[in-house]
């Protein structure tokens, strides 16, 4: 039997989907997003989409998704380490299954989907009710998730991502939260970040100059704990300090950010007093 296919209404379940699965990711990955970029990553994943469909008559395969979601996360996010993408694709992953995998077993075992009634089926792999519920249960599952985590982690000290803008460039990284971390400039907490992480935000002429040891231009504080042997912390003035932590969003605003010269060895760029995660 024929099925009539509304690609109206398989863009907008589509579009739905995608953008909260967009914004699930980030969510439990510790990035945040304007919502209009969400929004646009959604729609563009949505209408790449429905062009498969239409002109190809198919919806291209589990590789093709893999590139809708890539494509989607990049719009939203922009990652500019390999180590960010990975993280939020692995959420994109565990968001996806939440609201496809993990929804439909629900449905199978209790069948509460018949709240709405059995509803018109415009084809057979798109219900009308799966995206209110798989939405919906999803979103609860992820918004305790997310109180877990602020509850759990945060008091075991793990970890944060921070942005950091500065000279109108901007950088993100994963932030160790580290209580042994006392600094104080100003009366509040010194973020220190590896020299690696923070070279994107100078330009191509301040970088070789900075490697090369030429530390004239970096704003400083007294310090001497990092084995520097002027016996000074070299830094910046960052324009702007976000900290994302599950849920939690903490902004701090003209805020000087120390360097690390050295690589930190474990799996992040950077340290973070427990005071940051505070409202300023």
């Amino acid at each position: 039997m024929e099925q009539t296919l509304y690609i109206d209404v398989v863009f907008l379940v589509t579009w739905g989907m995608d953008a909260f699965l967009l914004w699930a990711a980030g969510k439990i990955a510790g990035f945040s997003a304007k919502k209009w970029r969400v929004f646009l990553g959604g729609f563009l994943s949505a209408l790449f989409y429905c062009l498969r469909l239409c002109f190809f008559r198919g919806n291209g395969g589990f590789l093709f998704s893999l590139m809708l979601l890539g494509g989607g996360l990049f719009i939203v996010y922009y990652p500019k380490q390999s180590r960010n993408w990975l993280r939020l694709f692995g959420s994109a992953v565990a968001a996806s299954f939440l609201m496809g995998g993990g929804v439909n077993m629900l449905f199978a075992m209790t069948e509460m989907q018949r709240i709405f009634g059995r509803g018109m089926v415009i084809q057979k792999a798109y219900p009308w009710w799966l995206l209110p519920w798989s939405v919906g249960v999803a979103y609860f599952l992820l918004k305790m998730a997310g109180r877990w985590m602020e509850a759990n982690i945060q008091r075991r000290k793990e970890y944060c991502t921070a942005k950091i803008l500065f000279q109108g460039k901007g950088i993100e990284g994963r932030m160790l939260i580290d209580t042994g971390n006392g600094l104080r400039e100003q009366g509040r907490g010194v973020a220190v970040v590896q020299m690696s992480a923070l070279l994107p935000l100078f330009s191509r002429e301040e970088q070789v100059q900075i490697l090369l040891g030429n530390v004239a231009g970096l704003d400083w504080m007294s310090y001497t704990s990092l084995g520097n042997p002027d016996g000074r912390l070299y830094g910046i003035r960052a324009e702007k300090l976000v900290l994302s932590f599950g849920e939690k969003h903490v902004v701090h605003n003209n805020i000087f950010v120390g360097i690390n010269m050295d690589e930190f060895s474990g799996a992040y760029e950077g340290l973070i007093p427990p005071c940051l995660l505070e409202e300023e």
